[in-house]
């Protein structure tokens, strides 16, 4: 009886070491799992804001084009109206016409 004994309490052990590799391993695993994300969101934060400075100066140099040719067509547009002819006289009288008919 002593030898079984023996032999279960060897058994017990070597389970009981097991389970100490096992927590262990699922330690290391949980260690290498976290460094990992870690790293992939650092990644992706780096290259997101990179992404986003690109963008955001392409749009800031487009809203730049956009603006200089509206300040263009507003410049035009007020050279020519100034530089036309105005009819002071017509343009009385037809606002009569059209307060008084």
């Amino acid at each position: 009886m002593s030898e079984e004994m023996d032999v279960i309490q060897h058994l017990l052990e070597i389970e009981r070491e097991a389970s100490e590799i096992l927590v262990k391993a699922q330690e290391d695993a949980d260690k290498k799992i976290a460094a990992a994300k870690a790293q992939a969101d650092s990644e992706f934060k780096e290259k997101f804001t990179a992404y986003m400075k690109e963008l955001d100066d392409s749009v800031s140099a487009e809203r730049q084009k956009v603006k200089e040719n509206l300040e263009s067509q507003i410049s035009t547009f007020k050279d020519r109206l100034a530089s036309s002819e105005k009819d002071f006289d017509g343009f009385n009288s037809l606002l009569e016409k059209l307060i008084y008919a």
